[in-house]
This record gives structure tokens, sequence and C-alpha cells, in this order.
């Protein structure tokens, strides 16, 4: 049960962006910081048509009945 709970510390292989399998230790870390930078600095596309009404008032109350 102690073994299960391990966190993973490595991988044997990685799909990179292209498609070709990478089985090194620096290839793994170059595909992931390849991946993690597209992440980050893709734009995503939307409309910019959000309409949202104004809120006067008190603010409403918020409970969470157990």
């Amino acid at each position: 049960m102690v073994n299960e709970r391990q966190d993973i510390i490595g991988s044997n292989c990685l799909k990179g962006v292209s498609g070709k399998v990478t089985v090194d230790e620096n290839g793994i870390k170059d595909s992931c910081t390849e991946y993690m930078e597209n992440l980050k600095n893709v734009e995503n596309e939307w409309g910019h048509r959000i309409s949202t009404g104004v809120k006067e008032g008190p603010a409403d109350c918020m409970r969470i009945d157990r």
C-alpha cells in the first residue's frame, strides 16, 4: 500500500508535439518544455460578447447547508 502512494519520478518515453516518440531524458524534458511554452502562449479565441448587468444593493448571502 505504501508503494501505491509514491510519486512517479521519471518516464520511459513520451510522444512529443510532432508525434515522434522520445526515450532519452533530455528529449523528454525538451518535449515537456515545448508543450508548456505552447500551452502558455496560445491565445484562446472568443467572440468578446460578454454581457452582464450591474449588481446594485447588498451582496447575496451564500450558505452551505450540510
